[in-house]
C-alpha cells in the first residue's frame, strides 16, 4: 500500500471513531440513567414494633415504588415484647439471619439449647446479669416459658425450610431497638447490636438500625417534643455504635417525632388505648426507612395507606382505639410526614445529636 493511500485509510478511520463516538457514549447514559432490575433480600428482627401494620410490607411497598425494577423480599422474626438479648441468648435467632450458610446440625443444637432452658425453674445467670448491667427491668423467668416453646417450634419448622432448599441469602439485617438503648454502648441494645453485626458481616449482610421510640409517640396533640432529653440520650448512644459497626443505615424514629412536634401538632403517633405506633408512627418510620437507605427524600411518592394488624379487642376492620385500621393520609399530612423522615435522617447524619 502506498503511502498517500495508508494515510488517507487512517484520516477515514478516525473520522468514522469521531462520528460513533458520541452515539456511543449517548447510549451508555441513557442506560445509567434507567435502574437495572435488581432484587433485595432483607430480614427485619424485633418485636411487635416491627411486626404491627406489618411493617417490611410497608417498607417492601415504598422502596419498590421509588426505585424502578426493584424487587424486595422481606422476611421477619419477631416475638411480642422481645429484645436484641433474647434473639440472641434465648431464642437463637442467629439461625435465621445464617439461612444460607447454616447447617441442619446446627439447628438441632439450638433447639438443644432452648429445650434446656425451657426446663429451668429459675433464670441462668446470663438472663439476670444482663439487666443488671442494663439498668433495666427484667421480665419475669416463668412468662418466658411460652414464648421459648414457640421459639423452639420456629426453629423446628427452619429444619424443614433447609431441608426443602428454601434458603436465602440476606442482603440486609434491620435490628430493631426496645426501651433498650441507654447511655452505655456496651450495654442493652448498643450491646447486642454489636454481637448481631458480628454474625451478619460474617454472612455478608449489611446491618440496618432501627431504633423505636415509644418514650416520644404521643396520644394527645402536643405544643413541643414528648421527652427531647431521652432523645438526646439516645440518639448519642446510637452515634457511639454507628461508630463501631458502620451500619447501612440508622433510622431514629424519635428524630422523625420530634421534626413533627417541635412547632406543636394535632397529629398522634400512638394509640390512646394502646401503646404501640398508629398508622402516622408506621407512616413516618417506613418513609424514614427509604430516606435512611437512599439518602433521598420520599416527597411526590403516591404510597398513602398504612392498615393496622391487630384491633386488640375491638372487632374487625377497627384499630385499637376503635376507629377505622385503614388510614388514607390526606396531601397534607402525607408531605409533612415524608419531609420530616427525610429532615430526620438528614438531622441524624449531619450529627447534630452527638
Amino acid at each position: 500500500m502506498n503511502k498517500k493511500l495508508t494515510v488517507a485509510v487512517i484520516v477515514l478511520l478516525a473520522m468514522l471513531n469521531n462520528f460513533q463516538a458520541p452515539a456511543q457514549s449517548q447510549t451508555l447514559a441513557q442506560d445509567s440513567a434507567q435502574p437495572q432490575a435488581q432484587e433485595i433480600n432483607m430480614l427485619f428482627m424485633g418485636n411487635s414494633f416491627t411486626f404491627r401494620h406489618d411493617l417490611p410490607e410497608l417498607v417492601k411497598q415504598v422502596f419498590e415504588e421509588g426505585q424502578r425494577g426493584l424487587t424486595m423480599h422481606v422476611e421477619k422474626v419477631v416475638y411480642g415484647g422481645q429484645d436484641l438479648f433474647r434473639h440472641h441468648d434465648l431464642y437463637r435467632s442467629d439461625t435465621m439471619v445464617r439461612l444460607n450458610s447454616i447447617t441442619v446440625a446446627e439447628v438441632e443444637q439450638r433447639i438443644d439449647h432452648i429445650s434446656s432452658l425451657i426446663e429451668m425453674e429459675t433464670a441462668p445467670d446470663f438472663f439476670t446479669a444482663y439487666w443488671k448491667k442494663a439498668g433495666l427491668k427484667p421480665m419475669k423467668w416463668a412468662k418466658l416459658k411460652g414464648i421459648l416453646t414457640n421459639a423452639r417450634k420456629k426453629q423446628r419448622a427452619l429444619i424443614k425450610r433447609i431441608e426443602a432448599h428454601k434458603r436465602v441469602k440476606w442482603d440486609y439485617l434491620v435490628l430493631q431497638s426496645w426501651r433498650d438503648v441507654g447511655s452505655n454502648v456496651d450495654a442493652g441494645y448498643a450491646e447486642y447490636a454489636q454481637k448481631w453485626a458480628r454474625i451478619a458481616e460474617q454472612e455478608g449482610i449489611k446491618v440496618i438500625l432501627y431504633i423505636t421510640a415509644p418514650h416520644a409517640q404521643n396520644a394527645a396533640p402536643v405544643t413541643a417534643p414528648l421527652n427531647p432529653e431521652k432523645t438526646e440520650m439516645e440518639m448519642k448512644t446510637i452515634h457511639q455504635l454507628v461508630d463501631r459497626i458502620n451500619p447501612y443505615a440508622v433510622v431514629p424514629v424519635a428524630i422523625g417525632i420530634k421534626k413533627v412536634q417541635q412547632n406543636g401538632t394535632d397529629l398522634r403517633f400512638r394509640y390512646v388505648n394502646d401503646m404501640h405506633p398508629n398508622q402516622t408512627s408506621a407512616f413516618l418510620a417506613s418513609n424514614m426507612f427509604y430516606a435512611a437507605f437512599f439518602k433521598k427524600s420520599t416527597e411526590g411518592f403516591m404510597y398513602n395507606t398504612v392498615v393496622e394488624t391487630n384491633p386488640k379487642g375491638k372487632g374487625k376492620g377497627k384499630d385499637p382505639d376503635g376507629d377505622d385500621a385503614q388510614v388514607v393520609f390526606d396531601d397534607d399530612t402525607k408531605i409533612l410526614l415524608q419531609k420530616a423522615a427525610h429532615d430526620a435522617v438528614v438531622e441524624f447524619y449531619s450529627g447534630s445529636d452527638k
